[in-house]
């Protein structure tokens, strides 16, 4: 690991938060792999529509990556009641979900891309309004 004792304050924060980034980028794979087999299972084998399905399956995706996150990507910050924290997630997460959500239906009913696909370009779009958020609101130092 690298030290960071003779950094400026500043370039330490900034090497922090890509760190933090880059573990919740992990945690949002597992998180993309849960929600893309929900979403194909639901959507495609149940032939649920959607819309609905894909807020099932971010919602169950968000209750696994909030626990990951919990545990490995802010576990040194934080305060309080981790149901306090675990409502503060599902509340941005819910503005995740609608942006992907909306990004997936209109993909693929306006421009015809396959729905998994689609998904992924909603997940991407999701996961930068989620992580701001989140650090800043959720597990705020």
């Amino acid at each position: 690991m690298m030290s960071t004792e003779t950094w400026p304050r500043s370039a330490v924060r900034v090497w922090t938060l890509a760190q933090r980034f880059q573990k919740f980028l992990a945690v949002g794979a597992v998180g993309l792999a849960v929600n893309q087999v929900m979403l194909f299972v639901l959507a495609g084998l149940l032939s649920l529509p959607l819309p609905s399905a894909s807020a099932i399956a971010i919602a169950i995706s968000m209750i696994v990556t909030f626990g990951l996150n919990e545990l490995w990507t802010w576990h040194d910050r934080g305060s309080g009641r981790i149901i306090t924290r675990a409502l503060l997630y599902s509340a941005i997460n819910s503005g995740g979900l609608l942006i992907n959500t909306g990004v997936l239906v209109y993909l693929e009913r306006e421009a015809g891309v396959h729905y998994l696909l689609a998904n992924l370009v909603g997940a991407g779009a999701a996961a930068v309004w989620n992580f701001g958020l989140n650090h800043l609101i959720t597990w705020r130092a």
